[in-house]
Parts: structure tokens; C-alpha cells; sequence
């Protein structure tokens, strides 16, 4: 699976993660660009819920103001937006000549989470991406005592938690968020940066400062948080792509290698949260194939994922808060005929995790349905009394976006 063979899913992704989509339609002329543009990558898969992000080791070198030439490089370039075309231009053919990478990356996050759930509440996770690019290519994401993900050069990936030992495969060599999927191929990154730079209408969203201290060359985007939060503003901040954020690249001015790179959250009261940060990036490390399976690999359970789930007609052309009232009630009798289905998802320890905590329990109220953000399903508040008597509020997050158009529960509990 290498850079040239990621198909066109996973640049989607990307470009949904770097795109605003507030009133913004991309025209069908600038999807065909970016496809032009950039090498075709592979598929993944997501998975919603909570607030995490982060991305910022920047340099805290103490120069002056008078040591920061913005005014040259505006000079040179004419205006902070062609800079930045320019040096992303750059940068993205110096990212396809690396044979692998190593990028450490500090997240605001919880190790179990998914990979794309980052939450300004949160400390900050070491995660480290290594990636040998070839043919095929192999890659692993890692969350320091936390999810691993794994693609291994076949024709399966692989999740799982390292506490856990169970985890999930999935059919092909993409089985990370949208998130976090663009650091594995950073070329692909920057790649939508420097389409979303050409692309007006899109650009506009976008404020652009270019800088230079000594050999360094630094890009700042600012960008507007993607997605509907007219409903509700749960998923605000809660991902990269659902936060109004600051983007920060260095690069090397002379071999146009991105250097170091970070991201900001801008909170509603205009604090700007660092919610990930780059270390070290290194270029053509050796690497071998043992270096990204790991010896953890074999001592890891895994179940199929199914990407569609069958459809059965309790949770088929209902509302999202019928389902919800029937996985609920479900889940309080364990009936399997439905869980199996309205819970594909999970891991048999988390389905038993499930199972102890609210089997037996009773529905106090569902509330009417709402969307947040860019959560391709809907959520669900519901009430319930667990078998030990305490009341519990529940924000279901539930998805039917499958073939077969069937509820299930994507998380919540």
C-alpha cells in the first residue's frame, strides 16, 4: 500500500477534515484538482463522540520581534497566501522523496479513545506514527498504553487497545480516522493545504501568515470549524476538523521538509488550546517490518468487522428515538437477537463492560433526536435508572448511514 496506491477515499477524508463546511460547496471542478493533485490513498474508518485535539511543539526560540521577516516574505511573494502555496508546493515534493518517517506527536486525548476523539480537557497522549513507504507500504499508530492501529503491507488493517488485548480487523490498509489518517502520509496533508490555499472560494475561510526566522520558513492557517452546530453544539471541539483552529507548519528553507507542525483549538472565549504537537520528524530512519507489527501483535485477539451490519426490521425505517428506546430495552433484557446487530461494533469486552453495567436497567425518558457537527448520525438523550437504583443520563450517538439503513449504536455509553 504505498503512497501512490492510497485510493481516493482516504483523500475525502482528508479533505473533509482540512475543508470548512460552513455554506461552503467545493465546486466538482476543485474536487477534480485536488484528485490531480494528490497520490490516491487508502480507506477508513471513523468512529464519533467526545472532545480531544491537538497538534503544537513550536519554537520557543526568544528572538525579537524585529528577527521575524514577515515583510520580506510578503515582498517576495507578493501576498501570505501565495507564500504559502509556494512553500507547501515545495514541501509536498520533499515529503514524496522519504523512504520512511518517524513523527512523535503529542494529543490531547484518552488513550482508549479512537483516534480521531481529542478534547482540550484533556492532558496529552505521546503517539508516535511509523511509516515505510514502498511497495507496499506499512504504517502503525500508536497511543502510548493505549489504541494501536496497524496495516502491515496485506490486505488487512488492524485496531485493538494494548490493555485489552481484543481488537478489530478490517478488509484493507486503512483503519484510522480521518484525523490522524493525513499524518501517516504527511504528503497527503500538506497536499490539501496547498489545494485549499489554490481554491478561492474555500481560501476565503482561510487566514494565511507566512514568517521566517533563520532557516526555518513557518505557514500559520487559521481555519473555521467544520460542520451543522445549529442543533447542538456538542461536537464542537471534539475533533480537528470540528474546531475553529490554528494550523502551524515549519519547514526547512532549503529541502522544503516540514520540520515541525502543531494545531490549536480557539476556544469560545478566544483561549487558544494546543491539542496536538509534533516532536521529532525524522526522515529515512531505518525501519523494518518488526518495527512496525511490534511483538504485541500476537498476543492481541481480533474480531472481523463487518462494515454492514445486518439489517433487521426493529431498527429499520424507525426514528433514531425508536431506536433508541429499542437498543436501551435491548440491552436491559439482553436480547442478543437485536444487540448482535446494535452492537456490531464492539469487542466482547466491551459488549460484557456494557452488559454489567446496564443490564437490567429502566428507560426514565428519550428525548427528541438532534445532529452536532460533522456526525453523519444523530444523538439521543435519554434518561435511565440503573439496577442498583442510580439515575444515569445518556447522550446516544446513533448512525444508519449503512447499506442495509439499519440503527446501531456508535457510542454514548
Amino acid at each position: 500500500m504505498n503512497r501512490e496506491k492510497y485510493n481516493q477515499k482516504q483523500e475525502g477524508q482528508i479533505v473533509d477534515m482540512l475543508t470548512p463546511r460552513c455554506e461552503v460547496k467545493p465546486s466538482a471542478d476543485l474536487k477534480d484538482r485536488i484528485l490531480e493533485a494528490a497520490a490516491s490513498q487508502a480507506q477508513a474508518a471513523t468512529t464519533p463522540v467526545r472532545k480531544p485535539r491537538r497538534m503544537v511543539y513550536f519554537m520557543r526560540a526568544a528572538v525579537s520581534m524585529a528577527a521575524v521577516v514577515a515583510v520580506a516574505v510578503v515582498v517576495m511573494f507578493n501576498t501570505p497566501a501565495t507564500a504559502a502555496r509556494r512553500l507547501l508546493a515545495d514541501a509536498v515534493v520533499a515529503a514524496n522523496n522519504a523512504k520512511t518517517m518517524i513523527l512523535e506527536l503529542n494529543v490531547r486525548t484518552e488513550p482508549n479513545e479512537t483516534f480521531e476523539f481529542i478534547s482540550p480537557e484533556c492532558h496529552f497522549v505521546p503517539t508516535t506514527v511509523k511509516v515505510i513507504y514502498g511497495e507496499p507500504s506499512m504504517w502503525r499508530l500508536e497511543k502510548q498504553g493505549g489504541r494501536v492501529a496497524l496495516y502491515d503491507g496485506g490486505d488487512k488493517s488492524y485496531q485493538w487497545i494494548s490493555s485489552q488485548h481484543q481488537g478489530w480487523v478490517h478488509n484493507g490498509g486503512m483503519f484510522a480516522e480521518a484525523d490522524l489518517a493525513a499524518f501517516i502520509n504527511p504528503q497527503q496533508l500538506l497536499n490539501m493545504e496547498l489545494n485549499i490555499a489554490r481554491e478561492r472560494k474555500v481560501a476565503k475561510y482561510h487566514k494565511y501568515e507566512v514568517t521566517t526566522i533563520g532557516d526555518w520558513v513557518n505557514v500559520k492557517i487559521s481555519a473555521t470549524a467544520q460542520g451543522d452546530f445549529a442543533d447542538s453544539k456538542l461536537m464542537l471541539n471534539t475533533s480537528i476538523a470540528e474546531s475553529n483552529t490554528i494550523r502551524n507548519y515549519s519547514f526547512d528553507r532549503q529541502s522544503g521538509r516540514l520540520l515541525n507542525m502543531s494545531i490549536d483549538v480557539v476556544m469560545p472565549n478566544k483561549e487558544q488550546i494546543t491539542i496536538v504537537e509534533s516532536g521529532a520528524i525524522l526522515y529515512d530512519e531505518p525501519l523494518t517490518a518488526e518495527d512496525i507489527v511490534g511483538a504485541d501483535f500476537s498476543t492481541v485477539e481480533f474480531v472481523a468487522v463487518d462494515d454492514t451490519p445486518k439489517g433487521i426490521s426493529a431498527l429499520v425505517d424507525v426514528s433514531a428515538e425508536k431506536a433508541a428506546k429499542t437498543i436501551l430495552a435491548a440491552i436491559s433484557d439482553w436480547d442478543s437477537s437485536i444487540l448482535n446487530t446494535a452492537l456490531f461494533g464492539l469487542t466482547p469486552m466491551m459488549k460484557y463492560t456494557v452488559r454489567t453495567i446496564y443490564e437490567g436497567m429502566e428507560i426514565l425518558s428519550v428525548g427528541k433526536s438532534f445532529t452536532s457537527g460533522l456526525y453523519p448520525g444523530r444523538f439521543v438523550k435519554c434518561k435511565v435508572r440503573l439496577a442498583d437504583g442510580q439515575n444515569e443520563e445518556v447522550v446516544l450517538a446513533l448512525r444508519n448511514d449503512n447499506t442495509n439503513k439499519v440503527w446501531v449504536l456508535d457510542g454514548g455509553l
